[in-house]
């Protein structure tokens, strides 16, 4: 899936060092030059099921930004972009024919955004 979604979306899918997972977006003025539009890192200290769910999830950060002038008012409602990528993330996968558990998937979800409540 990592080809995949390097090609689909013109990022650059690298691995880090620790668990954590996330998408920067290059900026506008830099994508020419750099010939991406994001780096998707992920965590090389995760299973190879919890790297394809962050790789997924991050993809739906991917597709929400795209796709972002839809959902322009509800920018600043952290869950609602949290659970949207998680979904966006999910129907893509299964777009491309990756098939993820979703009781196991579903988890996963849940244990990411209790995270964030917690934050607030």
């Amino acid at each position: 899936m990592m080809e995949r979604v390097e090609y689909d979306f013109e990022v650059s899918v690298e691995f880090i060092n620790g668990t954590n997972s996330f998408w920067v977006p290059t900026p506008l003025d830099e994508r020419e030059e750099v010939g991406h539009t994001g780096i998707v890192d992920i965590g090389d200290d995760q299973t190879i099921f919890q790297k394809l769910v962050s790789l997924v999830h991050e993809t739906g950060h991917i597709i929400f930004s795209i796709n972002n002038t839809k959902f322009k008012e509800h920018r600043r409602i952290i869950l609602f972009e949290e659970s949207l990528a998680w979904y966006l993330g999910y129907d893509y996968a299964l777009s491309v024919g990756v098939e993820i558990n979703l009781k196991e998937y579903t988890q996963c979800v849940e244990e990411a955004l209790q995270l964030y409540k917690e934050i607030r």
